[in-house]
């Protein structure tokens, strides 16, 4: 269901001290990077546990952006960053390196003449590869078994290394610290696999 446009989403994340409005901004190598955020469930609990560490929420949508925001200012939470903007220039918004970045349920599209569109197409993993540190990891989850199918095929066509895959996350032991997404409880909720898997960018 999407939701209702928010006609103040757009003031909400100007006004928020920990939106990123000034690019290129300069990532650390302990940031955690979630590319398509969504209400941002994951990363505001993340940030929420790891108090010591940054997280950036990725998301191009404002209303959802929006949401994070809300999260983030319940929480008080001093080390999550947003970022509202699409991710097809994201090497360009950002200097220096980061060890995770995460993509979570990103939206499959799969029409063949929306290929570019995916968040693991080569044109995507090759600007990740760019901001990711020599010892980082794209994690990837995701309910679509053939987006997963895609990304895999996808990655090992562009050099990455799956250094751990899964197609049932949550009966895996890597689900002792899995902090789930909106998305991840609702179909995790009537029974839905979930996809997982972890790479290193091409040495």
């Amino acid at each position: 269901m999407r939701l209702r446009n928010d006609k103040n989403a757009k003031k909400t994340l100007e006004d928020y001290e920990y939106t990123i409005k000034n690019f290129p901004f300069t990532l650390k190598n302990d940031d955690t990077l979630e590319i398509g955020a969504g209400k941002g469930e994951m990363i505001t609990e993340m940030a929420h546990l790891n108090p010591d560490k940054r997280f950036i929420a990725f998301e191009k949508f404002a209303t959802v952006a929006a949401k994070i925001v809300k999260k983030a200012k319940n929480l008080n939470l001093k080390n999550l960053f947003v970022v509202c903007q699409d991710a097809q220039s994201i090497d360009e918004l950002f200097v220096g390196e980061c060890d995770t970045i995460w993509l979570t349920f990103s939206d499959p599209w799969p029409k063949a003449r929306h290929e570019k569109r995916r968040l693991t197409y080569k044109t995507f993993l090759n600007s990740y590869a760019k901001i990711l540190s020599n010892n980082g990891v794209l994690k990837f989850k995701t309910d679509n078994d053939k987006l997963f199918e895609y990304s895999i095929e996808s990655l090992k066509e562009n050099k990455w290394n799956i250094t751990f895959l899964t197609i049932d996350l949550h009966n895996n032991e890597k689900n002792s610290n899995n902090i789930m997404t909106g998305y991840e409880i609702k179909w995790s909720s009537i029974g839905k696999n979930i996809n997982y898997l972890e790479a290193k960018k091409p040495c």
